[in-house]
Parts: structure tokens; sequence; C-alpha cells
């Protein structure tokens, strides 16, 4: 058995001498001027930045995103769209099974895009022929389809 191992670790060894890497040269190179090559440039100018100062990492962050700020009419459309799930729910229904899913579509052929549970409140926006209706979940402020027979009325 010491025989067996100690010619295991013999033949890892030869193994390792004869066909071991150059560490010289990068992994998976057999080009003698690929190092060359594969040497990145080095900035010319390496600033370290102080700890606390807060306001320059700010101004370098945000000109290093280089975002263009939203026009006023896409901000007011996003304040507006943020503000419906608070709107007054006109056509409330309950959930009436345990879980269930919510689709894209009006067919289970469709994706689905989220759950309801039990109780959970929605709002009921249209109705198709089939019986499917599309639904606002104030929740999740998701909009998506779910069959008839799993809504009933809200109360109150």
């Amino acid at each position: 058995m010491i025989r067996l191992s100690l010619g295991l670790l013999l033949c890892i060894g030869v193994t390792m001498a004869v066909a071991g890497r150059d560490v010289e040269r990068p992994m998976g190179s057999d080009d003698p001027d690929f190092s060359a090559a594969a040497q990145v440039a080095e900035p010319a100018e390496t600033t370290r930045l102080a700890l606390d100062d807060e306001r320059g990492a700010i101004e370098r962050a945000l000109a290093a995103t280089n975002a263009p700020a939203p026009e006023p009419e896409e901000l007011a459309t996003i304040q507006t769209a943020s503000l419906q799930p608070m709107l007054p729910q006109q056509d409330l229904h309950v959930v009436t099974g345990n879980r269930v899913n919510v689709r894209s579509g009006p067919s289970t052929a469709n994706q689905v895009v989220d759950q309801v549970v039990r109780d959970q409140r929605v709002e009921v926006l249209s109705e198709t022929p089939d019986g499917w209706m599309r639904i606002f979940i104030p929740d999740s402020g998701i909009e998506a389809y779910i069959f008839g027979r799993f809504l009933q009325p809200e109360q109150g």
C-alpha cells in the first residue's frame, strides 16, 4: 500500500515537472508575444480618495453615471403613475381561492405574473365574455387577469 502511494506521488511529481505551466506566461497562452500584448497599461495618474470626502465622492459618482436628467414631462408622468394605487377604488372584489395565479392575458396559456390569496382585495377593471376579469392589485400595483369564479364582490 505504501509502495503504491509513493509510486502515485512520484508520477504526479513527474507529470507536474514535465507538463507544468510557465508561471510567467498567462494561462491559455501558447503565443510567446501574448504576454506582452495582454499587459494592460496602468493609468498615468492614480489618486487615492480621502475617506471623508463625501461631496467629492458623490460628484465623481454622478459624473460617472452620465445619466441624462429626466424631462419635466417624464417626471410628471412618473409622479402621476405612482399615485394611481391611491385613487378611490371603483369595483372592489375579494379573492375566494386560497392562492390564485393571475396572468398576463385572459387564458391559462398566458404567463403567470403574480398570485393573490384568499380575502385579498382587487379592483375589477373589465370582464371578458368567457369569464376572465382584468384586475388591478393595489398591494403590488399590477394589472393582470384572473378567472371570475375566484372573485366575489366586496360587501360593505
